[in-house]
């Protein structure tokens, strides 16, 4: 049985607030359902190692942002942001630790309004799916 958790995030887009948001999964992602979590209709987090997920959430010539889909906060699964450098078009040459959902949107926010716009849409996707929610309160006690 999934536990539906009812709660409401005051914190906007592009606020301070909003930086320790955090979308937290309450789905567990794997093989069998992982085009539930597609972008677009048509693009699917692939996988990192064993465990976690990754799918592009903004890429552009100076700045690119990967969504980490992983138990990576108090071992509870959730999407956090990581910053990538690309390289010839395709390779990842380098990663960022991860930041909260928030923090990663807000930063792509600042490059562009419309990417951040349509990650809001992603995760609104996702949420009305049932397959997670944000939360602005778990950061407190990571």
């Amino acid at each position: 049985m999934r536990r539906q958790l009812l709660m409401t995030v005051d914190a906007q887009l592009g606020t301070e607030a909003f930086e320790k948001v955090i979308f937290m999964l309450d789905i567990v992602p794997t093989k069998d359902n992982i085009q539930e979590f597609a972008m677009q209709g048509n693009l699917y987090p692939e996988p990192i190692d064993e465990t976690a997920w990754a799918l592009p959430g903004y890429l552009s010539d100076d700045y690119n942002i990967f969504l980490v889909f992983a138990p990576n906060v108090l071992n509870h699964w959730t999407v956090t942001c990581a910053q990538v450098t690309i390289e010839n078009g395709h390779d990842i040459t380098e990663m960022s630790n991860v930041v909260p959902t928030g923090t990663g949107m807000n930063a792509v926010a600042h490059a562009s309004k419309a990417g951040a716009i349509e990650l809001l849409a992603y995760f609104k996707t996702l949420e009305a799916n049932g397959l997670g929610h944000f939360d602005d309160e778990v950061w407190q006690y990571v």
